[in-house]
């Protein structure tokens, strides 16, 4: 009789647990191996800056964490367009999510030119700077005016930056 009351206790403690702490976001969450995780997506970011082609840092999502490196879910793995979703299970990530890893403080991100071939990183204010987001669709560039509603990341996702000065 008492290992079902125990049982039973266990369970019901951790539905309680499981309520009122909930699983932290998976854009908090650091990995403890890369390309490990079974569920993967590579996705692609064009960023414009006053009508020039620039590439996000090969560090986005890289980032120090209490004391620690940490790696994000979502994440460059080289200088480039492209981005690396990872995790242990299929996730909905979104341009919003991608915004609070890349400016964590919205206020600066890093962008690189590379038109020379000898890459040039530069720190762009956010605030000197009318910023405009779209996806492709089938109907061309789609302008996502809300963030947290943009279509998710999958492998045929390309979203564009376009980033003007004020």
């Amino acid at each position: 009789m008492i290992p079902p009351i125990i049982v039973g206790v266990a369970t019901l403690g951790g539905f309680a647990i499981m309520h009122f702490l909930p699983a932290p976001s998976p854009i908090n969450v650091c990995l403890k191996a890369h390309d490990v995780d079974t569920f993967n997506v590579h996705s692609r970011i064009e960023i414009d800056v006053d009508g020039k082609r620039k590439l996000l840092p090969g560090n986005v999502g890289l980032q120090e964490k209490q004391g620690k490196e940490c790696l994000h879910v979502m994440h460059t793995d080289e200088m480039g367009d492209m981005i690396h979703i990872q995790f242990v299970r299929p996730i909905r990530l979104t341009m919003d999510d991608f915004m609070k890893i890349y400016s964590p403080d919205n206020k600066t991100i890093t962008v690189v030119d590379n038109s020379t071939g000898n890459p040039i990183f530069e720190n762009l204010t956010l605030s000197e700077y009318n910023v405009n987001y779209s996806y492709f669709s089938s109907t061309g560039y789609t302008p996502i005016t809300n963030l947290t509603h943009s279509p998710p990341f999958t492998d045929t996702f390309l979203a564009k930056i376009s980033i003007h000065s004020r």
